[in-house]
């Protein structure tokens, strides 16, 4: 009964904690899949695809000049799960989750989960590389092998004439202050950033992408201590005494409780701090 009611308070615990989790991922992944529209009057031609910019109460296509007025990414009717207007005379905007965006490889090929800023070409995307207003993430990598690409010339803020590839992927909008990093991710970090990135939604600091490696790997090691010396100890007992095997089991269950507990503890831990 002793062991009984100890299990009972742990998996009443571990339920808790899955159940926290799920509500802290549920928005990502809702995000992640739909987008959520609204209806904004129109200054000049605005394709669907285009990354847009407010002005007032007005859509312009997002460039360098009005950056920090970025709102979203303009879509058709149908390319939305919720629209927040019905009216037709104006554009539908994607200003939070999922929408396909042009964007072009001006400042090098886009990997998934940089950060995205506008382009010398009205409504166009780029990779962030110096600090400013950020409409998103990638989704997607994207160069010049991606189907569907096109060639444009583009006259830069410095008033050099470079070439640059032009298409479309799949973008985040989540709207964001960018700042380079102080110094590259190293290589080993990469899958844990780009994870990290993608369930966080924005950029995830190379501190911070550490701090979370380093608590998961704490806590797998703490739960393989854990298991196997439950385990261990559990097959000595059985070979001393066989007739407490039931007890033993129930034991064993527990410790493998524990060890659910605790890396769920740890990667709601590490939601926080990449979510921070």
């Amino acid at each position: 009964m002793y062991y009984l009611r100890h299990l009972k308070i742990k998996l009443v615990a571990f339920l808790a904690i899955v159940i926290a989790i799920l509500l802290i991922l549920l928005p990502i992944k809702l995000s992640a899949a739909n987008g959520v529209a609204q209806g904004y009057k129109v200054s000049g031609n605005i394709l669907a695809g285009m990354s847009v910019s407010l002005l007032g109460d007005t859509l312009h296509a997002a460039n360098q000049d009005n950056q920090d007025n970025l709102l979203g990414v303009a879509v058709l009717q149908d390319q939305v799960a919720v629209s927040l207007s019905t009216n037709p005379d104006q554009a539908q905007v994607v200003t939070s989750g999922v929408a396909s965006t042009f964007v072009c490889n001006l400042n090098g090929d886009i990997k998934n989960g940089d950060q995205l800023v506008p382009s010398p070409l009205s409504g166009v995307l780029m990779k962030a590389t110096e600090a400013g207003r950020a409409m998103g993430s990638a989704q997607q990598d994207f160069s010049a092998t991606n189907a569907g690409t096109q060639t444009r010339d583009v006259t830069t803020k410095d008033g050099t004439k470079k070439q640059t590839t032009l298409g479309t992927i799949q973008i985040l909008v989540a709207r964001n202050d960018f700042t380079p990093k102080a110094a590259d991710v190293p290589k080993a970090l990469l899958p844990f950033q780009s994870v990290f990135t993608g369930a966080a939604g924005h950029d995830v600091s190379v501190p911070r992408t550490i701090i979370a490696v380093a608590i998961f790997a704490v806590a797998v090691i703490a739960s393989m201590v854990i298991l196997y010396s439950g385990v261990s100890n559990g097959i000595r007992s059985i070979g001393r005494n066989p007739l407490s095997k039931g007890e033993i089991y129930l034991g064993l269950l527990q410790v493998f409780g524990v060890v659910v507990l605790i890396l769920a503890i740890a990667l709601t831990i590490m939601l926080l701090i990449i979510r921070g």
